[in-house]
């Protein structure tokens, strides 16, 4: 279910959020995100993301496509596109046309969850999806494209359906902002478990085929039932994972005794035993294979966000840069 999520006082009570900077983000730092380096290309057809999928890759199908006309099949056309009515109607092999649409949907699923709120670098990893998010938004806006999601974590999910222009923006990063400063009072005893779940059947139920999607999230609550709902919607609209983790969690650091605190609780951890060193660390390589080869399998390309990363820089990467798209309205 979708709804209304928090209090709109969020962090009014703090004087200043500067110094909550990598903790919680806000609408200044997201809207400079806006001109920050190069423009992504979310075209879809980029050579390194497609390969991100190995044998399993497929061509991104771009843009969204509506039904133009019926022609007389050529050699080389697709087959896939004959018209068997028409075909059978006339005795003679007859192939649909389409037309790209001005506009696609882009929808940015955003896991603001508990298990987000934990970073050892320079931000939280709840902090790196939400600037993951916004500079994939403001790459749309450029595009034309119109800008929706789903923002989810422990207790709530939030349904924006997709605008265009810069009032959509505006209203998915103020949803987005609402999640991030009020997870200090998201309960972690509440389970998580389903959460990406629930985000994704609700996609299931508006998404429109040819749409762009992009799941960002640590995807520790992902199962065999998120595996199924990833892939009924990849089947018809192109799908982008982005796996957030903190470098904390890949490996422990030096052999010590370390303090770790939540901001009202704190706890002492030793991380001298190598067994449990080498066991910490195999937990996570065996999350991370499993999510890259499951997601593979679906064709499905994962693109892996350290806290410690530059945004701009892994995007570009595995998306590519474009020059200006349409004017943004």
């Amino acid at each position: 279910m979708s709804g209304t999520p928090f209090s709109s006082k969020l962090l009014r009570e703090r004087e200043d959020i500067s110094q909550y900077l990598g903790v919680y983000v806000s609408m200044e730092e997201l809207v400079m995100l806006q001109s920050s380096h190069a423009t992504l290309d979310l075209s879809g057809r980029r050579k390194a993301l497609a390969a991100m999928t190995g044998a399993h890759r497929s061509a991104f199908r771009g843009r969204g496509i509506d039904f133009d006309e019926v022609r007389i099949y050529n050699p080389g056309d697709d087959v896939r596109t004959i018209d068997w009515r028409v075909t059978a109607r006339t005795g003679i092999t007859h192939t649909k046309l389409f037309r790209e649409e001005r506009e696609r949907p882009i929808y940015l699923v955003v896991d603001q969850s508990h298990s987000m709120f934990f970073g050892t670098q320079q931000a939280f990893k709840s902090v790196v999806a939400a600037r993951a998010a916004a500079k994939l938004a403001w790459a749309a806006r450029e595009h034309g494209d119109r800008v929706g999601g789903f923002l989810f974590n422990n207790e709530v999910m939030h349904e924006i359906r997709p605008k265009e222009g810069k009032r959509g923006i505006q209203q998915f990063l103020r949803l987005l902002i609402q999640f991030n400063q009020s997870l200090n009072n998201v309960q972690p005893e509440n389970p998580s478990r389903g959460a990406i779940s629930n985000a994704l059947t609700g996609l299931n139920q508006v998404i429109k085929p040819g749409s762009l999607v992009f799941v960002i999230s640590d995807f520790r609550s992902f199962d065999d039932i998120t595996l199924q709902h990833l892939s009924i919607v990849s089947k018809h609209s192109d799908m982008v994972a982005l796996f957030v983790y903190d470098p904390m969690e890949e490996h422990l650091p030096p052999p010590g005794e370390y303090g770790f605190t939540d901001g009202s609780k704190s706890v002492n951890v030793h991380t001298s035993n190598r067994e449990v060193r080498k066991n910490y660390r195999k937990r996570f390589l065996q999350h991370q294979l499993r999510l890259r080869d499951q997601l593979s399998s679906i064709a499905i390309p994962t693109i892996e966000l350290s806290t410690e990363d530059d945004i701009n820089l892994v995007l570009a990467e595995k998306l590519g840069v474009r020059g200006r798209g349409p004017k943004a309205r």
